[in-house]
């Protein structure tokens, strides 16, 4: 974690692993293993919710094995194989609730999304029903927390908040499918400079963002210069 925007590799915890869910070899795949058959989930194709707002709190979830204290990363998660999931994190040593005070999630139920945090509980309309992978960005520092369209370089919806000082653990939870951890990436560009990112300016009292488009080199150097001294202090 020296150098965060060169990216942080972890995986998921096979230690703290809910009966119902089962790791890849790697711990970088997590499947939902339904242990009463008879009643099965509905297939990815379904477009209705297939689980209630109170049963979505209830999803078995599994945490990474790295605790994050500072810094800025980025890391993504294949959605495409679950109807019923939720993508965030949970802050360190707090039991996951269903309004979201310890922890931050955007959530899935079908083709149905919700940002969980905070206490908070807001439908998000941006994301496309059919979007197969999330990029997620974390500022520890910046008490951000977002999440990104890799293949359209959109950003989705950022989750503003005050993090535990103790530390915050990726976390994916799911009762359908299952969702694969691609970590280890360098912070892509689009979210510093995309029309919608939290990290660009505005221009005028008005509102409006700037357009004037910033090289993503100097900025990586300014994010390393603050992260030396943060160290140094």
């Amino acid at each position: 974690m020296e150098q965060s925007v060169y990216g942080l590799c972890f995986a998921l915890d096979p230690s703290a692993v809910p009966p119902s869910l089962r790791l890849s070899n790697s711990c970088l795949t997590v499947t939902y293993s339904d242990s009463t058959p008879s009643h099965p989930h509905p297939p990815i194709k379904v477009r209705k919710p297939v689980a209630t707002p109170d049963s979505m709190a209830l999803l078995p979830h599994v945490c990474a094995d790295v605790i994050i204290t500072r810094g800025q990363y980025y890391w993504e998660v294949d959605v495409c194989n679950s109807s019923v999931c939720r993508v965030g994190k949970n802050s360190l040593g707090c039991v996951i609730s269903s309004d979201g005070c310890s922890s931050w999630w955007l959530e899935r139920n079908a083709s149905a999304f919700r940002a969980v945090y905070d206490g908070s509980c807001e439908p998000i309309g941006a994301v496309p029903p059919g979007i197969k992978t999330l990029g997620i960005f974390l500022s520890f520092e910046g008490g951000i927390l977002s999440f990104h369209n890799p293949l359209t370089q959109e950003h989705l919806v950022t989750l503003p908040t005050r993090f535990n000082p103790s530390g915050v653990l990726p976390a994916l939870g799911l009762r359908q499918g299952r969702l694969s951890l691609r970590c280890g990436l360098p912070i892509p560009s689009y979210v510093f400079l995309g029309k919608d990112s939290t990290y660009r300016g505005l221009s005028c009292p008005n509102g409006v963002w700037r357009h004037r488009e910033v090289p993503f080199q100097p900025v990586r150097r300014v994010i390393q210069k603050f992260e030396k001294l943060a160290l140094s202090v």
